[in-house]
């Protein structure tokens, strides 16, 4: 990563989230007020609710609609430690979450 100032690329550290002190609760809050940020040109997504919970008791952080109607869930990890410390994969959890969503 890299800082423009007056014509010249100064690098800088990269951080997490966590090194920021920030928790998943700030970062969904964030994504919800500026979604666009991880949509592009020819994308857009409506967040329609959060910590949604299904009937197996897994919960998404964010649930959102795209353009094409098609629901989004979005998983909110800080870090690394976020997804190590798992049971099991974080991938699982969103297809967990759509599979019951599909039922």
């Amino acid at each position: 990563m890299y800082k423009i100032e007056e014509k010249q690329a100064n690098r800088i550290e990269p951080v997490t989230f966590s090194d920021l002190q920030m928790t998943e609760n700030h970062i969904e809050e964030i994504l919800r007020n500026s979604i666009d940020m991880i949509c592009d040109k020819e994308e857009s997504m409506l967040i329609v609710d959060r910590q949604v919970r299904n009937e197996r008791n897994g919960i998404s952080d964010l649930t959102a609609v795209d353009n094409n109607g098609d629901i989004v869930l979005i998983e909110i990890k800080r870090d690394i430690r976020d997804i190590v410390s798992r049971k099991e994969a974080f991938e699982f959890q969103a297809i967990d979450m759509q599979l019951v969503m599909q039922l």
